[in-house]
């Protein structure tokens, strides 16, 4: 049975999240890969004004904002599997966890 691509988008939210929540990631980590090219090029223009807002507010686009405002449920969705997953691995390796 082959997963769908809802549940392909749930599962990196989840992996991201938990990489985060248990400091594997570093915010930083996500964005090195997460650019904000990637971002601009993927990310629905409300979610991307939604971005710039926040970011305006705290006086500088930093990769906590980012991610505060489009969490990885946002990033699982509109990104590109490939670039988050880039992301997971480095930070993986970053804290020697094999990949």
């Amino acid at each position: 049975m082959q997963a769908s691509q809802a549940e392909r988008e749930a599962w990196i939210a989840i992996v991201l999240a938990a990489a985060l929540d248990h400091e594997i990631l570093e915010p930083q980590d996500v964005l090195h890969h997460v650019t904000p090219e990637v971002l601009a090029r993927h990310l629905p223009p409300d979610v991307m004004s939604a971005v710039l807002s926040a970011s305006l507010a705290a006086g500088e686009m930093t990769a906590e904002v980012i991610l505060r405002t489009a969490g990885p449920d946002v990033l699982a969705r509109y990104i590109p599997t490939e670039v988050i997953w880039a992301g997971v691995r480095g930070g993986a390796k970053r804290v020697e966890i094999p990949v």
